[in-house]
């Protein structure tokens, strides 16, 4: 049986529940690192445009500089316009990244493609997708996910208390 909702089998299981999560760390972990190294790529792409070394102080070839700079981000202020809405100024920049995040969610991150197979694996005894969202909607949750980036960006100009951010 191919376990697209696993929760709507018939009673909580534990099995369903461990292949729900795994696939959400897989999701999770596979975005993390694929953005991590996008940024690396992008620094080193520039920093030859620019003839410089480009990262290379942190980890192997400046691998870990992304990471680093993460770390260096909890550690700073946050600085807050004196009028801003506190709440929705929070909440925009989730918005905004959030939906780039969950894209990955309609990407079969696993199984066999061969000969005409559609990518179902088999963890725990039970068969599933390597991926969040169900395959026949997956283009509907893309436009879906997509459009709401743009409200975080709207939303960070509007809760700054300030005409300007709103101009352009």
């Amino acid at each position: 049986m191919l376990a697209l909702d696993p929760m709507l089998e018939g009673g909580l299981l534990w099995t369903p529940l461990v292949i729900v999560l795994l696939k959400v760390l897989v999701v999770f972990v596979v975005g993390l690192v694929a953005t991590m190294l996008m940024v690396w790529f992008e620094r080193k792409v520039i920093a030859g445009m620019q003839n410089r070394i480009g990262p290379n102080k942190a980890g192997p070839f400046g691998l870990l500089q992304t990471l680093a700079d993460g770390i260096k981000l909890f550690f700073k202020e946050d600085l807050l316009p004196r009028r801003s809405d506190r709440f929705v100024f929070a909440l925009a920049p989730f918005l905004a990244f959030v939906p780039a995040f969950l894209s990955f969610a309609i990407i079969p991150l696993g199984g066999d493609f061969r000969d005409g197979n559609d990518g179902i694996v088999t963890w725990f005894g039970v068969e599933t997708r390597v991926q969040l969202a169900d395959p026949h909607v997956g283009v509907l949750f893309a436009l879906a996910i997509s459009s709401i980036a743009v409200y975080g960006i709207m939303l960070a100009g509007w809760s700054s208390g300030s005409k300007y951010p709103l101009l352009g």
